[in-house]
């Protein structure tokens, strides 16, 4: 088994990009609450995580996000990303049916919710953090592995077109495209009227998504709860209308929602945008009477969530 390592650009490298002048840079970041020290020494250790990653495992083949569009997933190798939730949100897209190991590239400054390793925890799983790569065998060997619920939908547009926004990880958000406006649509399901909202916009959720922003747009009384994240293998995926209008929210039967085997619509009364997994490339538009037909995909990510070296058996 090979590994495949996703490296993104550290936020230091991209704003560098941008503003192409590091003493401009260090002036954007000082009107920043100071962010200097922060974001360079998040560079640092990102990078330091980097040179230990390909001094340990000179076999393993490193590309960054763009090369992805060229990845092909293949039984002898395991896709491995390294940075961050977004990130790995993002490398997953291209995963398919594989499995794919996620690796925290700075746990100091990084949560890392989705995450299952950091550096040193990955390269003790293989026999790798003291041994010299030429010293060792690498033969790893997948103990364990999570199958992640996601959900898919398709976007009937007034025109006849058919577009398939393809499986989402973490959520959906249906919102005004112009985000100071009320979002205005209509949710069904079968078996029930429809019901019209009016809110600032709409989550959808798998139970990767529920620890995110998802939990923060819930009601107090659930947010506080235990019911407030669900499990990621769980087949459910939930739904929140976030900050729905004062009066008629409270008596909303779709205000929040859980859903599983249910097909749900949702029809829109606005310029509205419909994004997956809050990538920009994966922003479609929803503009009035354009359908979303939101479901449970019959995909699942395969995430590792332990590993050893047979090498060492």
């Amino acid at each position: 088994m090979r590994f495949v390592v996703c490296i993104k650009r550290t936020k230091w490298q991209r704003d560098l990009e941008r503003y192409g002048d590091q003493d401009f840079l260090k002036r954007i970041y000082d009107l920043q609450n100071h962010a200097y020290l922060k974001v360079y020494s998040s560079h640092e250790r990102q990078l330091q995580n980097l040179e230990r990653l390909q001094t340990m495992l000179p076999e393993a083949r490193f590309i960054y996000r763009e090369d992805l569009v060229t990845y092909e997933p293949s039984a002898d190798q395991v896709l491995v990303s390294l940075g961050g939730d977004n990130h790995f949100v993002y490398c997953a897209r291209f995963a398919g049916s594989d499995p794919i190991l996620a690796i925290n590239s700075d746990p100091v400054t990084s949560t890392g919710s989705l995450l299952y390793f950091d550096t040193e925890s990955f390269l003790k799983k293989l026999g790798r953090k003291e041994k010299k790569p030429e010293a060792a065998n690498l033969q790893p060997s997948i103990t364990r592995q999570e199958r992640w619920t996601m959900i898919e939908a398709d976007l009937h547009y007034p025109d006849g077109r058919i577009v398939k926004t393809g499986p989402c990880i973490s959520e959906i958000s249906i919102r005004n495209a112009f985000p100071d406006a009320m979002s205005r649509y209509v949710l069904s399901v079968e078996g029930e009227p429809p019901e019209e909202q009016k809110s600032s916009g709409l989550l959808i959720a798998t139970g990767a998504g529920s620890t995110g922003w998802f939990r923060n747009c819930l009601p107090p009384a659930i947010q506080r709860s235990s019911h407030a994240t669900f499990g990621r293998e769980e087949e459910v995926y939930r739904i929140v209308a976030r900050e729905p209008g004062f009066k008629a929210g409270r008596k909303y039967r779709f205000r929040y929602r859980s859903m599983d085997t249910q097909e749900l619509h949702v029809v829109s009364e606005m310029d509205g945008e419909f994004t997956v997994d809050a990538h920009e490339e994966r922003r479609f538009p929803f503009p009035p009477a354009t359908q979303a037909l939101i479901r449970l995909s019959q995909q699942r990510l395969h995430v590792v969530r332990d590993l050893e070296n047979l090498a060492r058996l």
